[in-house]
């Protein structure tokens, strides 16, 4: 029988069941949809980490079988009245009670600081989203005739596809809680500079001669180095309402910054990911005024090069860019510029 769990509940929290959600709780879907997610493989995750304790697999066991068995097929009809309430906060109670107070905590704050949401809604999301993980669990559990240690093993097969669905930037937010071991994810770890070795003055002998081999070396590669891509430019965006329109973001990046920045990934404004920053161009203020991204084959056209902006960005995130435009608008961009050349 082969699984994909990560697959399974994110078909169950379709665009529908966004849409409600969102509406109920006075949030933009998308954000609801950015919160479902990194919170179904972060959720997995955790849960992955719980079987493989003493007694784990038996809890989560437990907690599955107490799970109303027709909960997912009456999803849509609970939420935006009272069961939607009561769902949550039995969700929210269960996780609480399997994953202890700590780990919880620090799931619900990285997935609301990934969505750009506030610890509240937040957590009303996390306790919504418990009750249909451990739903789809039971059924797996059921169809399978599983066993509590056969369901921890199949959580314990999954970690791949629930690594792979891990958002980028987002296991950074959950260091040092131990969600990610058993999910061979390895979350950053920082040294404080004077917990290093200080360099003392004949450590310093071989770093003029190699600094100049290397601004030769980089040279000679800048002015060799032939494109590989043709670069697409982005239409001015639209402004609907002057009224309300907001003002340019300011989108600022240190020299010392830059290489943070790439391959971060780009969102448009209906939160499609479109591709990775390749290149940032700044004034001498550390504005970026523009970025090139590779759309690889996000939009299904072929992998493409195009330059944005600073007016064509909607928000900076800790983990990548909206821009102010919609797939479409980048989708037409891309393909009018295919036509051209055939």
């Amino acid at each position: 029988m082969t699984t994909n769990l990560v697959s399974t509940i994110t078909q169950v929290l379709s665009s529908d069941i966004a849409t409600r959600v969102a509406s109920s709780l006075g949030i933009d879907s998308a954000q609801v949809a950015r919160a479902f997610q990194a919170g179904v493989p972060g959720l997995l995750a955790a849960l992955t980490s719980l079987v493989s304790k003493p007694a784990g697999a038996t809890a989560l066991s437990k907690a599955v079988a107490q799970q109303d068995p027709g909960m997912l097929s009456s999803l849509s009809g609970m939420l935006g009245g009272s069961g939607q309430t009561a769902l949550i906060d039995r969700g929210t109670g269960t996780l609480t009670s399997l994953l202890g107070g700590t780990t919880m905590s620090t799931l619900t704050e990285a997935v609301g600081r990934y969505a750009g949401i506030d610890a509240g809604t937040s957590k009303s999301l996390m306790g919504l989203l418990g009750p249909v993980a451990l739903g789809v669990l039971g059924q797996t559990q059921r169809a399978g005739g599983l066993d509590a240690s056969a369901l921890g093993g199949l959580l314990a097969s999954q970690k791949d596809n629930i690594a792979r669905a891990l958002p980028a930037g987002f296991a950074d937010n959950l260091s040092g809680a131990g969600i990610l071991d058993r999910i061979g994810v390895k979350t950053p770890h920082f040294e404080p500079a004077y917990a290093k070795p200080q360099p003392t003055s004949s450590d310093f002998r071989w770093i003029l001669p190699a600094l100049g081999i290397l601004a030769v070396g980089g040279l000679a590669w800048y002015l060799l180095r032939s494109p590989t891509h043709d670069v697409a430019t982005l239409p001015a965006s639209k402004v609907e309402s002057p009224i309300t329109a907001p003002a340019r973001v300011a989108f600022i990046v240190t020299a010392d910054q830059v290489k943070d920045w790439i391959a971060r990934p780009v969102y448009s404004s209906d939160n499609k990911k479109i591709g990775e920053i390749v290149e940032i161009m700044r004034d001498p203020d550390n504005k970026v005024t523009e970025a090139f991204v590779d759309t690889g084959k996000f939009l299904g056209i072929g992998a493409a090069r195009y330059r944005i902006t600073s007016d064509q960005i909607q928000e900076v995130k800790p983990d990548g860019l909206i821009l102010t435009l919609r797939e479409a608008e980048v989708t037409k961009v891309l393909q009018d510029g295919e036509n051209q050349q055939h």
